[in-house]
């Protein structure tokens, strides 16, 4: 395994895309789902306008007045697929463990943001192609030791050791490659790839909820009871039908995504050179010698 596989594989591919379905925001979308499953939704509409939305909001100011629960998701997830930019926080529980995140990105790969696991935590950026990532101890130390992937080789201390040496306080340089930038950490930084998470699931059961406000910005909720779980979507009812926030209660991977700052350009710096270690200096470190 390379250093950035074990970096994708062992630390930002599952807390960033976790935390995107942790809050369940993929079961609230209905690009991507069957007709079948489309057409249960629409025959569906009658009945769950009557039932889930308050008659207060069957009014004029209403943007989605006369629409299903279904109709609202996909009006939301198209708006939201047209973002040039946007921001992304979240906060959960994925397989017993806290995960925080907080990153902004948008459609040309460029994005910078953190991530908290646990005790370990790390930043991240690409900027023109180049992946920089600099963690804290714990997290170089968990990345060489095989954090949770069951399938890691036994953990080796010294080659742990050697590499929070190399890279305490410093950030690991990627050098772009013939892949997708964004790629380099695990998708996470790829906008279109992201979004393109909303298209997987059907709507079937989805209802339309009580008004809310989300930042104070006015919004409408979509729910979907499943399985001992509550997903709950917020979508902007005010200026574009952006998806604002997805919150998920009970089930295995409760958590709370937050989606803002749609088209902002995103901040993200090179690291000084004096501070960055190129991939290549650190391959013998996080890769000993195969028999």
């Amino acid at each position: 395994m390379t250093a950035i596989d074990a970096i994708k594989r062992k630390f930002l591919m599952p807390a960033l895309l976790s935390a995107i379905t942790v809050a369940g925001v993929v079961g609230c979308s209905t690009g991507g789902a069957t007709k079948g499953a489309e057409g249960a939704a629409e025959k569906e509409a009658g009945a769950a306008k009557q039932v889930a939305a308050p008659s207060t909001e069957a009014t004029t100011g209403d943007p989605f007045a006369g629409m299903s629960a279904a109709q609202i998701a996909r009006k939301a997830v198209t708006a939201t697929k047209g973002a040039k930019s946007l921001r992304l926080t979240a906060e959960g529980t994925e397989n017993g463990r806290r995960l925080k995140v907080d990153f902004s990105l948008d459609n040309k790969g460029t994005c910078a943001g953190g991530l908290r696991r646990d005790d370990s935590e790390a930043e991240f950026a690409v900027v023109n192609g180049v992946t920089y990532v600099k963690g804290d101890d714990e997290f170089w130390r968990s990345l060489a030791s095989g954090g949770n992937d069951p399938n890691a080789e036994s953990p080796d201390p010294g080659r742990a050791d050697e590499l929070v040496q190399l890279l305490s306080g410093k950030w690991l340089k990627i050098p772009a490659s013939g892949n997708s930038p964004a790629r380099a950490l695990g998708g996470a930084c790829d906008l279109d790839a992201m979004l393109g998470t909303l298209n997987t699931a059907d709507t079937k059961g989805l209802t339309r909820g009580d008004a809310a406000e989300v930042d104070g910005r006015k919004a409408v909720t979509l729910v979907k009871r499943e399985g001992g779980r509550t997903q709950t979507t917020f979508v902007a009812a005010e200026g574009a039908p952006y998806l604002l926030k997805a919150v998920s209660e009970g089930g295995q991977a409760p958590g709370t995504v937050l989606f803002g700052d749609f088209g902002v350009p995103v901040k993200a710096t090179v690291p000084p050179a004096g501070d960055t270690v190129d991939l290549q200096d650190i391959r013998g470190a996080a890769n000993p010698p195969t028999a």
